[in-house]
């Protein structure tokens, strides 16, 4: 029910992020659009998962029914990374019917 958009209209699914060259130990922040699919249930107590400690996230706690809200991803990579991110990480949420 939960999908990610580079925009706000919801017409770039984002499948993958690419969150290019950032300086170590220094925090980029990155905008993107989540939507509730759903067009008629709400997303209640939405919350991110992952196991990266780099990535902090920045999101609403509900999604009305076809409701898009702008998130934030914050990623401080650490200063003795050596590599590029490569990481997966997710929402999840409760709907109630009824």
């Amino acid at each position: 029910m939960i999908r990610l958009f580079s925009d706000p209209e919801g017409n770039y699914v984002l499948e993958a992020l690419d969150l290019g060259r950032v300086e170590l130990g220094r925090t980029t922040k990155y905008k993107m659009y989540m939507k509730n699919i759903d067009p008629t249930w709400s997303v209640h107590n939405i919350k991110a998962e992952t196991s990266n400690t780099e990535l902090k996230f920045e999101y609403p706690e509900t999604l009305s029914a076809n409701e898009v809200r702008e998130i934030f991803v914050y990623w401080t990579p650490k200063l003795d990374s050596k590599k590029p991110l490569s990481s997966e990480f997710k929402f999840t949420g409760e709907v109630y019917i009824g």
